[in-house]
């Protein structure tokens, strides 16, 4: 009896692995954004601001990663929330969402998925897509904005 509640242990854990690596390809996020000027512009609500390594001026040096399309971060109602901006229908690096004109939803040109970050959960509002958007931590100290996974 044992042996069965090891094995079925084992099983829950490696199946909750597995889902969780059919995703969304994992890859390294960390940026620390500064509140009070390169990134002050993140200080109103519905603010959103997008950071591509190589392509965002202002992210120097080797500790700053992007995940896999890069990071939206977003100032909701709430506080501040981070996403990738890889749609998770395409799963690819260079297909990216875009914020629509009302800055409420991202929106993948490619399928035409749409998500919600107005609500600051990155949820699926239609499209082809099953899931939300790839949510990554968010930490304020001071004027300092930290985004991880």
């Amino acid at each position: 009896m044992r042996k069965f509640i090891s094995l079925l242990i084992l099983f829950c854990a490696l199946s909750c692995t597995q889902t969780e690596h059919s995703y969304f390809p994992s890859y390294p996020v960390y940026l620390e954004l500064d509140l009070t000027f390169e990134d002050k512009d993140l200080n109103g609500v519905m603010a959103y601001k997008e950071y591509i390594l190589g392509k965002t001026s202002g992210l120097f040096g080797s500790r700053d990663r992007t995940g896999l399309g890069g990071v939206l971060v977003y100032h909701s109602v709430d506080g501040y929330h981070a996403y990738d901006l890889a749609c998770p229908n395409e799963t690819q690096a260079s297909v990216r969402v875009e914020m629509d004109d009302d800055a409420i939803y991202a929106i993948c040109p490619k399928c035409g998925s749409t998500y919600n970050v107005f609500e600051g959960y990155g949820s699926l509002v239609e499209g082809p897509a099953t899931r939300g958007l790839k949510q990554y931590q968010t930490a304020l100290s001071g004027t300092k904005l930290y985004v991880t996974n």
